[in-house]
């Protein structure tokens, strides 16, 4: 596992160990929200014979959907947890701040991950023009977040209740605000919903995320 300098480590162990407290107390290692629809979703997207860079990669309990028949590097800033997907996967791993410059030379890749990461930082537009600069031309990001204005939201800030209780949570997106990140590098292809039943009537309503694939401009 490839680390920054050491003038970076300070910074970078306080939040390493404040996500790695976050994801052993919500047994959030080995398992991925919405599992098996957002693996199939992201292995018909991704393909094989494909240079990937998976954003967030944490244990690495996502990336290995993917892995077989594609060269995959994983970063993220939970370095225990960054370490247990080098140790399983065998892969090429960086530990790094996701909201800073991605440790990578331009045009390295040809698909960048985001699983649930953009909601987690402060400048996701930044993240986005460094994924378009990491990615060769015409290169597809893939990724989902959570919809934070779905019905279900919406009817708990009617409540008086928070909209989301996740404390890592920096970033509330609906169908706009996503569309308005993403289209400044890419060109939105696809945009749908791993989870909710009704999200066929309307994905900005009843989709309880939002998974899309794009292409870059």
């Amino acid at each position: 596992m490839t680390t920054p300098g050491s003038g970076d480590n300070t910074r970078l162990e306080t939040i390493s160990n404040f996500y790695g407290s976050h994801h052993r107390s919500g047994n959030r290692l080995g398992q991925t929200i919405a599992e098996e629809k957002r693996v199939a979703i992201f292995c018909r997207w991704i393909g094989r014979e494909k240079k990937v860079l998976d954003i967030g990669c944490r244990d690495g309990h996502l990336t290995r959907s993917f892995l077989e028949g594609n060269e995959v590097v994983g970063i993220d800033v939970d370095q225990d947890a960054l370490k247990t997907c080098e140790k399983n996967l065998k892969i090429e791993t960086r530990w790094c701040d996701l909201s800073a410059r991605i440790p990578f030379e331009d045009e390295r890749f040809e698909v960048v991950v985001a699983g649930e990461i953009l909601e987690h930082l402060p400048y996701p537009e930044l993240t986005v023009d460094e994924i378009s600069r990491a990615l060769k031309p015409g290169g597809m990001f893939v990724g989902s977040v959570p919809n934070a204005y779905h019905l279900k939201n919406r009817l708990r800030v009617l409540k008086g209740r928070l909209i989301d209780y996740d404390k890592t949570h920096l970033q509330m997106f609906n169908v706009i605000k996503l569309r308005q990140t993403l289209e400044k590098r890419f060109i939105v292809e696809e945009l749908i919903s791993s989870r909710g039943s009704y999200a066929f009537l309307s994905l900005a309503w009843f989709g309880r995320d939002l998974v899309w694939k794009c292409r870059k401009r």
